[in-house]
């Protein structure tokens, strides 16, 4: 009887390992994601009546396809995931420094033998749900690069002409960037003189006024550009044609931007589509900190949130707890984050957090408490709020209620009473987050032990408690 599948996943050829009850290696074989394959892979791991447990590294998206068919063929087998780490390290215990396809489906294949307890269960969400997970990754993709994009072309201007983007009120508002389109020469500008600069701003303007004010320093900030290249035009390195191809780069730059501007306001339109008819109840933007972009991100990558058993499970599922370093009774603090989750979770979580702590009186005091009493900087304080708001969106989830402000003792309040109260008892004075951003972060992610005895215990992944997620009925206001 085959007890365990490991399959290496490739572009190509699929390789196989199958173990019998006793871990021996009784099958091995290769298949192609055809139809053929699949015939051939339940040929040989369902005989005589084995029902495997299938074990990959979800390296990619080639597993996906395959995975559907056996659930929806088998309903009964057992799909699981293995963390990469853990598969490279058991492959190095059992072969050392070897590596090939078929060692790493045999090492996948012992991974249900040595480590049953930590492999995931295979999630294969509702078509609209896994759609609306691979728009919110393109979205922050696009985002990334708009983002990237708009530091090169700041970085490339200022460095041509300095100081310009500053004397705009705003660096990218439609005066600004028709500025950056055709007046590029500081040279042309100083020549043109003042007014000429002001009428072609006031055209560019929306509503076709523009600030004198900011038209003087622009056209000051441009003289003086020009002073300096007319006194190096000895050297030939600058002329009209070197503007005029300065120029074509940034408009061209600048109409990329604007594209993956339009393509991710038309992707967000299709989110939000996506998520009110998925969670119609909107619920999720009832907590403080989450919302039009971060609710959808939270709604995709949680899924089924019955597939958590409790908020700690749900908390360690997304990495944002820290690693742990301990020896006798003495255990290190303030050690980086763990590699799991989805990256998309944390990043959604950190922003989402970053609002929330200040307007939840329980997140305000939990982020003052890590940076007042505990000694943390900004980002490790974060990293205790993270894991906490997390626990309040699986609570608002599973339970499908709009969440309640309340204070650290657990009583109801309204937002007003609730920005009172953090301003007047959690504000983090200027001079203790000016103390906690001069210390220098530990290389390798982590801190020395210093002989400090501390619980052991890890206040990220048994936060917060019932009371500090009481949820409200749907039909009541938050």
């Amino acid at each position: 009887m085959i007890k365990s599948v490991g399959i290496d996943f490739h572009q190509g050829k699929h390789v196989a390992r199958c173990l019998n009850e006793r871990a021996q290696l009784c099958d091995g074989f290769s298949f192609q994601t055809t139809p053929e394959g699949l015939s051939t892979l339940e040929e040989r791991i369902f005989r005589n009546g084995s029902n495997p447990v299938i074990v990959f590294e979800p390296a990619g998206l080639t597993w996906f396809i395959l995975a559907i068919c056996l659930r929806a063929r088998h309903p009964d087998c057992r799909l699981v995931r293995a963390k990469g780490q853990k598969v490279a390290a058991l492959r190095w215990y059992l072969r050392g420094s070897s590596k090939s396809d078929r060692l790493d489906a045999l090492t996948l294949a012992k991974m249900s033998f040595i480590d049953p307890e930590q492999l995931d269960e295979v999630y294969l969400p509702p078509a609209k749900i896994h759609a609306l997970q691979r728009l919110a990754r393109q979205r922050k993709r696009l985002e990334s690069e708009i983002a990237a994009r708009k530091t090169r072309i700041g970085s490339i201007v200022e460095s041509y002409v300095p100081g310009v983007r500053k004397v705009f009120s705003d660096p990218w508002s439609s005066q600004a960037k028709a500025f950056l389109r055709c007046r590029l020469n500081p040279v042309a500008v100083a020549h043109n003189g003042e007014k000429a600069l002001h009428s072609f701003l006031a055209r560019a303007r929306r509503r076709n006024k523009a600030d004198k004010e900011e038209s003087r320093r622009v056209y000051l900030t441009c003289q003086s550009a020009a002073v300096l290249y007319q006194l190096s035009s000895c050297a030939g390195a600058v002329d009209d044609g070197f503007f005029s191809v300065l120029q074509e780069e940034i408009a061209r730059e600048l109409r990329l931007m604007e594209l993956e501007e339009a393509e991710s306001e038309a992707i967000a339109k299709h989110m939000e589509e996506l998520y009110r008819d998925l969670h119609p109840s909107d619920n999720l933007r009832s907590i403080p900190g989450v919302g039009q972009i971060t609710a959808p991100v939270f709604l995709a990558t949680v899924g089924d949130p019955a597939r958590f058993h409790n908020q700690s499970a749900f908390v360690n599922w997304t990495g944002v707890v820290p690693r742990t370093r301990q020896s006798s009774d003495v255990e290190a603090k303030g050690l980086r984050m763990t590699k799991a989750g989805p990256a998309i979770m944390k990043w959604a979580l950190f922003q989402a957090g970053d609002i929330g702590r200040r307007f939840d009186p329980q997140l305000a005091s939990l982020y003052y408490r890590e940076i007042v009493h505990h000694g943390k900087n900004h980002k490790q304080a974060m990293g205790a709020v993270m894991s906490h708001l997390a626990a309040r969106v699986l609570a608002v989830l599973q339970e499908n209620r709009a969440y309640e402000l309340r204070d650290i003792q657990g009583n109801p309040l309204s937002h007003g009473e609730a920005r009172r109260l953090i301003l007047s008892n959690y504000q983090v004075p200027e001079e203790i987050r000016r103390e906690r951003r001069r210390r220098n972060p530990v290389k390798r992610g982590y801190s020395k032990l210093r002989g400090i005895t501390v619980p052991r215990t890890n206040e990220a992944a048994i936060a917060p408690q019932p009371v500090n997620t009481t949820a409200i009925p749907q039909n009541q206001s938050n």
